[in-house]
């Protein structure tokens, strides 16, 4: 019998089928202690041994330590030349580790490390890197998971009142078939999803109404059966709405209602809250925010998981996203919070509501669940973290398996300014510690969780000039750092490549993403591996920095040099010399993890795309996309990211793949030169490679927008197969030069494209007979503007691309596009008819608060805001209790007693009436959106009404 985790908490471990498991009875918490080099660690541990030993009874520290371990020899992280011999300390309960590493440090002439881990994270992986569990993993057989779906209402919902009564809940259930395996040695990963629901109509939907407190007793009971027995248990915004209102509920129920309760029932109750569920704060990204509830064995939200998955949409609500997933329920009833009644209303509601979220979690699911497994992140930890954490995670995983001293979690940009402003003198990691302990009064906690690392922090605490900049000059004021590490080669459509406005038809394009994991891969980089070289040792890697303080040169023994002919990549700056380790690291072995995988999907998606079954072609693409995100994200971003808390900083590991990359860019880009071949644009997501000056060349293409043009061979700039041989070339070549076979540069192609200037273009595609248009950056992305302005953005260029089929010149093609833009902009605005246009596409999205929580004026009135919000509870004949997001549309009449009202702003929240309450069609101001949208495109191109400008971005025209 196979134990397959499901999750875990601070103190439970959950596995499948079975009660929770304390983690006590598996694991202790600890930390990790160890002296100066200057002193003996036998002689050093003996003397702490010998003190705890004596005074464990009584001793207000020692007494909390319950063990100390024997020595064992650990790499360093900042030295891969260097071994340490540390041990273990072990303390009576996890929050005392940060109390004890303190006193050792402080009072006991001791080092310590590793003291900062949630005890969450460090039983997990102490107990995956010791083989003994891994989330997810089946060892190779088909395992079913019970997914639970549910979704609840009440009729007195008021912010910060969790133990109002539930009064309608729905649910509903059904199975996931998983298999998966891996081999921590080889870094061999599997994960397959076996079986799921065809449709997620199919799974039915039950449902519980409570008009008594007696029958919310008898629905809650059911509930946590129900969510007892659940290996999954999901929802949308679960973790801040139903799970805080069910515990809540169930707590209050258990302190004022007991004479309701049977003694089987209490002890339900309290088993399900006590074991089942645990209270925390909610971080996304590493900012805290609200208080959640977690519900064990895990909980799946899939408001987080979209903003994982998705973190370019403008709007997460469950309205909002199952329509974007193509998870459309027929007649669909939307309800405000004051409209939630005892009806059947809101029980049609709350089952449309649990529908649309087996669909949204059923799509998730499959992104989520193969992540998991691979980085062995529960989903609480993964769905709110970063690349960075989810990478400091795999970090932490493998340095428990290779015994490597993992460095501390911090801001480094905050500790560099410490360091610069109040320690700048200070040139050794023993000076720093020993000027710190006279200063302790004056130190903060984030600060001391470093310093005690001692001899081990990051060697970046010897050089904070270059990353904490003490003064702005005024040719650098957006710059936070000190240094400047070029990232991608940029070729600028404007500017460099004169490609701007041209409709550029079949675009290859050599993808930089995957280079940038290949390259750590091949060059074995990591903040492990990568150290500076000193004068008189030979680097293994030169890596190119193009701003660095002079300070850094002055007090370092670094070996560096000047920028010669020979970088023809390289422009100004310095080249650094670095030693890399032999060894592969702790990100490289979790990328080859990330990458073996993805191997495997990939040989799967060939298969599957021969094959009738377009669900598991749909599984494999999700299952694809989520783990090539994780893979791109796990390079040069993780190491050089000073403003985010991690624990992997390397400026010259990370300049090590970009110094590296641009080498290989900079080649690649010489070799498409020479063969005469078309590069269109540059950025750090490839080299676009622009063939054909004709979309008859693309008959699929032209037909779907209706244009008859027959395929013409002049009108190839380069053939495809061309292009693709050339980046093929590449390959090969720089497979050889890093002795990597696996390296590559991915070759995509788009149908059409029309650059406009950096970061901002149009993508063309022919999909299933019909042409989908998508944008990329902030002069096309109008998140604030209703979603009509979009549509007629793609309206504009559908028919921009019929009047410009093909061209023979780039400077008429350009002049012509223009005009085109121009004057079919004119036209559609112009005939823009209210009676053609669907309402939700004229609706503004806007969070409404309780008038006063809004900040009032200087002279203590009411603010704008506070305003409407006083105007919305007169429309809607009620108070708003808590904050709320409202859809809205521009009317020619003002909100209700607003004594002086503006239409000027993107938002002219005056006149933004609640969509429900506009009763006539003619009260919308048609003007407003003509003149929004028009302005838009305008803003979005750069081109006014008269004549071509210089570009501008959108707020250019606000």
């Amino acid at each position: 019998m196979i134990d397959v985790l499901l999750g875990i908490s601070p103190n439970y471990l959950y596995f499948q089928g079975k009660p929770p498991q304390l983690v006590s009875e598996l694991h202790h918490p600890y930390f990790l202690a160890f002296p100066p080099t200057t002193t003996d660690a036998t002689t050093a541990r003996k003397k702490l041994f010998d003190q705890w030993n004596q005074n464990k009874v009584d001793h207000p520290k020692l007494s909390k330590i319950t063990g100390i371990g024997e020595l064992e020899k650990y790499r360093s992280f900042c030295d891969f030349t260097k071994k340490r011999n540390v041990f273990k300390v072990y303390t009576k309960e996890s929050y005392l580790v940060p109390e004890i590493s303190d006193y050792l440090f402080f009072e006991h002439e001791l080092f310590t490390a590793e003291h900062d881990i949630p005890y969450q994270q460090r039983a997990l992986v102490d107990l995956a890197a010791e083989g003994k569990t891994w989330l997810f993993d089946t060892k190779g057989e088909k395992k079913k998971l019970k997914v639970l779906i549910y979704d609840i209402e009440t009729t007195q919902f008021e912010e910060g009142k969790p133990q109002i009564p539930i009064d309608i809940l729905g649910y509903a259930c059904f199975d996931i078939a998983i298999e998966s395996e891996k081999n921590l040695d080889t870094e061999e990963f599997s994960f397959e999803i076996r079986d799921n629901p065809a449709h997620w109509k199919d799974v039915e939907v039950l449902q519980h109404l409570s008009r008594s407190v007696d029958e919310e007793i008898a629905n809650l009971l059911i509930f946590c059966k129900i969510a007892k027995d659940a290996d999954i248990i999901s929802g949308h915004n679960i973790l801040g709405f139903d799970n805080v209102h069910v515990h809540g509920r169930i707590n209050w129920l258990l302190k004022n209602k007991q004479d309701q309760l049977s003694a089987d029932e209490k002890k339900t109750f309290q088993n399900f809250s006590s074991l089942y569920c645990r209270e925390d704060k909610s971080f996304h990204f590493g900012i805290m925010g609200a208080d959640i509830v977690q519900m064990y064995p895990c909980s799946f939200d899939t408001y987080l998981a979209a903003r994982k998955f998705y973190p370019w949409l403008d709007d997460y609500r469950l309205k909002s996203l199952a329509p974007f997933l193509n998870i459309i329920v027929e007649n669909r009833v939307y309800l405000a919070p004051s409209q939630i009644k005892l009806d059947d209303r809101t029980m049609t509601y709350n089952k449309q509501d649990v529908q649309e979220q087996i669909g949204v979690s059923l799509h998730f699911l499959q992104q989520a669940l193969p992540l998991s497994f691979t980085t062995c992140m529960p989903f609480d930890m993964l769905l709110s973290s970063g690349a960075v954490n989810m990478w400091d995670h795999m970090a932490l995983l493998r340095g428990a398996v290779h015994k490597k001293i993992v460095p501390p979690i911090c801001r480094v940009k905050s500790i560099a300014q410490m360091l610069a402003r109040d320690f700048g003198s200070q040139n050794t990691k023993e000076k720093i510690i020993r000027l710190a302990k006279q200063r302790r009064e004056q130190l903060s906690k984030d600060f001391i969780r470093v310093l005690k690392y001692g001899e081990e922090m990051p060697d970046w605490v010897l050089y904070p000039q270059v990353i904490y900049k003490e003064q702005v000059s005024a040719d650098d004021e957006e710059e936070v750092v000190n240094y400047h590490m070029p990232g991608g080669m940029t070729i600028k459509p404007d500017k460099d490549a004169h490609s701007h406005f041209i409709p550029w038809y079949h675009v290859v394009v050599a993808d930089v993403g995957a280079m940038y994991p290949t390259i750590l891969k091949a060059m074995n980089i990591g903040a492990d591996t990568v150290r500076l070289a000193t004068r008189d040792e030979k680097p293994d890697a030169w890596v190119w920095l193009k701003k660095l303080p002079e300070q850094f040169f002055k007090n370092r023994d670094v070996n560096w040099r000047e920028i010669t002919k020979q970088d023809t990549y390289a422009d100004k700056g310095y080249m650094i010399g670095v030693r890399i380790d032999t060894n592969p690291g702790v990100v490289n072995c979790a990328m080859t993890g990330i990458m073996n995988i993805i191997g495997k999907i990939k040989k799967e998606l060939k298969v599957a795309k021969s094959k009738v079954k377009t669900s598991e072609l749909d599984s494999l693409k999700m299952m694809y996309q989520s783990m090539k995100g994780a893979r791109n994200a796990g390079t040069h971003g993780i190491l050089a990211a000073p403003t985010v808390t991690g624990r992997q900083f390397n400026l010259w590991g990370a300049a090590a793949i970009t110094t590296k990359g641009q080498m290989i860019l900079a080649d690649t880009l010489d070799q498409l030169n020479k063969q005469d071949i078309r590069v269109v644009y540059g950025d750090t997501d490839g080299i676009y490679m622009g063939c054909s000056r004709s979309m008859g060349n693309l008959p699929g293409f032209s037909k779907a927008l209706g244009v008859t043009l027959s395929p013409e061979e002049s009108k190839w700039i380069t053939k495809p197969d061309v292009a693709n041989a050339a980046i093929k070339q590449c390959n090969e070549k720089w497979q050889k030069e890093l002795k990597y076979p696996d390296f590559e540069l991915e070759a995509e192609q788009h149908d059409s494209m029309i650059f406009i200037k950096h970061k901002n273009y149009l993508i063309f595609d022919e999909k299933n007979g019909k042409i989908e248009m998508a944008t990329k950056g902030n002069n096309f992305k109008g998140s604030d503007k209703a979603n009509i302005a979009r549509k007629v953005l793609a309206e504009i260029m559908m028919r921009v691309l019929q009047e410009n089929p093909c061209w023979e010149k780039e400077e008429d093609a350009r002049a012509a596009v223009k005009e085109s833009i121009k004057n079919i902009t004119r036209e559609i605005v112009s005939k823009l008819d209210l009676a053609s246009v669907d309402l939700n596409d004229l609706t503004l999205v806007q969070s409404v608060q309780p008038e006063k929580r809004y900040k009032l004026n200087q002279d203590g009135s009411s603010s704008t805001f506070g305003k409407r919000s006083e105007a919305l509870e007169k429309l809607l004949g009620h108070p708003i209790r808590s904050r709320v997001k409202m859809k809205f549309v521009i009317t020619k009449r003002p909100l209700p007693g607003i004594a002086k009202p503006s239409k000027s702003g993107v938002k002219p929240i005056d006149y933004m009436y609640p969509v429900d309450l506009v009763k006539d069609r003619k009260e919308i101001d048609l003007d407003w959106y003509k003149k929004m949208v028009e302005n838009y495109v305008q803003g979005a191109f750069g081109l006014s009404d008269i004549a071509s400008t210089e570009q501008k971005g959108l707020d250019a025209w606000m």
